[in-house]
């Protein structure tokens, strides 16, 4: 078991350091930088581990948060025009929408029987190959698991 010491006097054991922090920082220097950059002021105790955990987590926490918000909040879709064309509201959901239009495209063509209806279902088929193509979709955010957050701070 080693120690790890901060700003010359507090002293935490690795165990300690592991047993709160899921983790043992690989220097003196990481583990102060930790708590500065989490504004936790050592003391020695076992309690300032539980602070510096509590803020990493905070962080991390609203950090997915605004990940979440801004995925959400995300008001370009590439295919609303497309689905407006044929009466389909476009929801944002790739999944969703991209059933919709293929359900009301179908629907539509079925029931037309003159060769421009056909030709101007055909080039919205063809449109909605690139607009709902796989540059077009959303690529879900992961949030890193919060372990590998809190690795930046401490390796």
């Amino acid at each position: 078991m080693s120690n790890f010491t901060v700003n010359g006097v507090y002293t935490y054991t690795s165990a300690n350091l592991y047993s709160y922090l899921g983790r043992v920082p690989a220097s003196n220097t990481k583990l102060e930088e930790a708590f500065d950059d989490f504004n936790v002021t050592p003391t020695g105790s076992t309690d300032d581990l539980k602070k510096l955990n509590s803020a990493m987590y905070e962080e991390y926490s609203t950090q997915v948060q605004n990940q979440i918000e801004n995925q959400n909040n995300q008001q370009v879709v590439p295919w609303a025009s497309l689905c407006a064309q044929i009466g389909v509201q476009a929801t944002g959901n790739y999944e969703k929408d991209y059933a919709a239009f293929n359900n009301a495209i179908q629907l539509l063509s079925q029931s037309a029987i003159d060769g421009q209806a056909m030709t101007y279902f055909a080039g919205l088929r063809s449109e909605a190959q690139r607009v709902f193509g796989l540059s077009n979709k959303p690529q879900e955010q992961q949030a890193i698991p919060f372990y590998v957050y809190q690795s930046q701070f401490l390796s």
